[in-house]
This record gives structure tokens, sequence and C-alpha cells, in this order.
């Protein structure tokens, strides 16, 4: 019958300082290990769990431990690398917001010194076009070429059509000139005439167009 290892050699290995295994201290001891049963002994299922751990030495151990730092470094670092690489591009987009809110300053204040100038030019041409209409409209007088013997002005400046109506009367001044005559010069129907040498009547300050006694008008000068 083999001679198994008792509890208490067990718990010996347990406070022993020397790293070796159950197997090999059963050995040493010439004993072998009891086939494993079921137990509520919690000694035996602390070490049920923990039989397996497998000892190195101290030797082993620092490459482990410097792969260890080692691998620790590297995660610290990139973490600390993505952290920095998210800092710069927030600090970026600050700068850029920034930038674009200078620029949209910047564009806004000429546009505004723009309107401003624009406003006032608009303000001056109102002004000048004001006193234009206000300044009295200059006397027209009559063609240069009787304008020695003819002394007529207006109040207003002709049209084309009533400038060639008062230049027919000019040229048959002092005779009777009827609304066909002046139907043809104009190229008008008569009925439109009268409405000529009515306008050119008033503009003129001179009261030199009269009625004849039996139909037309005469252009009276002296």
């Amino acid at each position: 019958m083999p001679d198994y290892l008792t509890k208490e050699e067990i718990r010996q290995w347990r406070s022993s300082l020397e790293r070796i295994t159950l197997e090999e201290y059963a050995k040493r001891l010439g004993k072998v290990i009891a086939e494993e049963k079921e137990t509520n002994d919690m000694v035996d299922m602390v070490y049920k769990h923990s039989s397996e751990v497998r000892y190195v030495s101290s030797e082993d151990a620092i490459p482990a431990q410097n792969s260890f730092k080692a691998e620790r470094i590297s995660t610290l670092a990139q973490q600390s690398f993505e952290r920095e690489k998210e800092l710069s591009a927030k600090r970026d987009l600050r700068e850029l917001a920034k930038a674009a809110r200078a620029a949209k300053k910047e564009t806004i204040k000429p546009d505004v010194k723009e309107i401003k100038k624009q406003e006032a030019v608009l303000k001056e041409v109102k002004k000048e076009i004001k006193l234009k209409k206000e300044a009295k409209a200059p006397k027209q007088e009559a063609p240069a070429s009787v304008r020695e013997e003819v002394q007529i002005t207006f109040k207003k400046n002709l049209t084309p059509r009533e400038q060639a109506v008062f230049e027919h009367f000019l040229n048959n001044k002092n005779s009777i000139v009827y609304a066909k005559e002046l139907a043809q010069v104009l190229d008008l129907p008569r009925d439109y005439v009268y409405k000529y040498i009515k306008n050119l009547r008033a503009k003129m300050n001179e009261n030199a167009i009269q009625n004849a006694d039996n139909g037309g008008f005469i252009l009276e000068l002296k």
C-alpha cells in the first residue's frame, strides 16, 4: 500500500519558503499524493485552486517584470499620445473658429463703410437734383437767324414738335397759319395740332400768337 502524504506534511510544505511543487516534496519524502477527494476543508479548497501556480526563480522573474513594465510604459505612452493628439485637434478647431470670426468681422467692417459711403453719395445726388428742380428754367430764345428781328422768350424748353410749330409761325409771321398747314409740318392728323399750339402759347412769355378773325392763327411781330 502506497505511503501518502499526511495533511500535516502538506501544511509544512505550504509554510516552507522553498519553492518546489507538492509532487517534488512528496518524492523527496518517498511518498505519493493521495487521490483528490471531495472536501469541505478550506485549506484543501484553497490548495486545489492554487496548486497549479507556476513558481519561477528570481532570475526568470526579472525579464517578466521588465517586460510587464515596458508594456505598461508603452501603453501609458500611447494613451498620452492619443490624449495629446485629441487636445491638439481641439486647439486647432478653436484657432480655426477664432480666425473665422476675425475674418468675418474684417469683412463686415468694409461693407459697412462702403454702405455709408454710398448713402452719402446718394444724399449728394438727391440734393443736387432738388437744387436743379428749384432753379428756374432758363429762358429759351428764338433761333439765332431771327434773333435780331424777333425778341421772344420762353418759360420752359420746347419739345421738338413745339419747336417745329414755332418755326413755321416765325417763317409766316404776321400771316394767318392754318391747322392743316401745321398738320403737314408735323405729319400728324389736324386734331393733334391744336395741343401743340396750346402748349406753345403757355410756354411763351409774350402773348404773340393770336386767333385770326376768319380762322387760323397769327404770330404778331412788329
